[in-house]
């Protein structure tokens, strides 16, 4: 089954074309690989899916039937631009956005303590977000952004400003969620990591879908 179909979307800015007619199709149990340079109308593309902004025309499905506002929230989404709040503390900042998801105090508690143990930053807890370095804050926002098990997690760039070990533990916590059933879209620019990653891809360069399809069958063709 497809859990997301985008059907010849299209959106301009001012006198920019940001995309041009795009189709994806996203199956469910697979991490779909959004791939292209920057300012190719990627990002534009999953603030669509996002419904932060409005496609000019075009539809969207979501989980069989047209999508709703209410879908947003079956949706975890991990921007390329992060941002906490500096001056709150780890914790309570977590929990607080825990809850914006739908989860209870207590069950945000419990679920976030099993996760900053998982990712080592369980000391940060009661500490400011300002006193983390940009590594640790991308693990809080991270974890904030799977832990009420969405039915679909996009992320933007994931890997940007980590180090190879905190790389390999984002990877593997990906490929265990798509092994548990769950659907990721993975947008990057970075080839390696799509072709470890991705079961199937689209590449979008100025706004224009170039090519998708499984990823075994593009790497087979080119």
């Amino acid at each position: 089954m497809d859990l997301l179909i985008a059907a010849k979307v299209r959106k301009q800015f001012a006198g920019h074309l940001a995309l041009d007619d795009v189709s994806i199709t996203v199956p469910e149990g697979s991490i779909f690989g959004l791939l292209g340079p920057n300012g190719a109308g990627k990002t534009t593309l999953i603030r669509i899916i996002n419904n932060i902004t409005a496609p000019d025309s075009g539809k969207l499905w979501f989980d069989g039937r047209p999508f709703s506002t209410n879908d947003v929230n079956r949706i975890g989404y991990l921007p390329e631009e992060r941002g906490l709040y500096k001056k709150m503390k780890v914790g309570e900042q977590a929990v607080y956005l825990a809850q914006l998801k739908g989860l209870k105090r207590a069950e945000a508690m419990k679920v976030l303590k099993i996760w900053f143990e998982k990712f080592d930053i369980g000391a940060w807890w009661d500490k400011k977000v300002e006193e983390l370095s940009k590594g640790m804050q991308q693990k809080v926002q991270f974890i904030v952004t799977v832990l009420h098990n969405p039915r679909l997690l996009i992320f933007d760039e994931p890997f940007s400003g980590f180090d190879p070990i905190n790389v390999n533990l984002l990877k593997d916590e990906i490929l265990k969620n798509r092994n548990n059933g769950g659907t990721i879209i993975f947008s990057t620019h970075n080839m390696a990591s799509v072709e470890e990653l991705c079961d199937h891809i689209a590449l979008i360069n100025n706004a224009v879908k170039i090519l998708d399809g499984p990823m075994n069958d593009i790497r087979a063709a080119h």
